[in-house]
């Protein structure tokens, strides 16, 4: 197979007309709504728009289900799952823990401190899940009870990494935050 110089320029001239419809559909898009919504048509760039579109393919949709959906029916075949799953009980011992908490502190109005009230919500909290015979960590239970209100340690350092990352690439601008 061989390929010339002039093929490669003609196909890029096509990606890249291509890309500026894209981005000139978009634009109007944009300015569409800001009218509709009652804002100026040119308070977002051209530059800015342009922006976005040359980096959406990075986007992705995560679609979840809401937090009072989750705590008004909670999808117990998958908790149950997970439970039983070797790789993913630690993750649900938390789950079951941090919903524990918040029935503590609907109950109690405050954070547990007291391991025996938090290991008893637990439980309360897993037959509610029909999984009765399972058994929490008790290490995990009385991190959560020593911790109480502050963040979980490993959730904090995440977010603090990802937060400086962000920071570094607004920084450098040498990578889109």
């Amino acid at each position: 197979m061989t390929s010339l110089t002039e093929y490669y320029v003609s196909l890029q001239k096509i990606y890249q007309a291509k890309a500026e419809s894209d981005c000139l559909a978009m634009e109007h898009r944009v300015k569409s709504i800001l009218k509709r919504i009652g804002r100026d048509p040119e308070s977002i760039s051209r530059a800015y728009i342009k922006t976005f579109c040359k980096n959406t393919r990075k986007l992705k949709v995560c679609r979840y289900r809401s937090m009072e959906e989750e705590f008004s029916s909670p999808a117990l075949s998958e908790v149950q799952k997970y439970f039983a799953d070797e790789d993913s009980c630690y993750a649900m011992n938390f789950y079951v823990l941090l919903r524990a908490v918040d029935r503590l502190a609907a109950s109690y109005s405050r954070l547990p401190g007291i391991f025996d009230r938090l290991k008893a919500a637990a439980v309360s909290v897993l037959s509610d899940m029909g999984l009765k015979g399972a058994s929490l960590s008790e290490d995990l239970v009385t991190e959560v009870c020593r911790f109480a209100g502050a963040e979980i340690h490993p959730v904090a350092a995440f977010i603090g990494g990802v937060a400086s990352q962000e920071v570094i690439k607004l920084v450098t601008k040498q990578f889109v935050p």
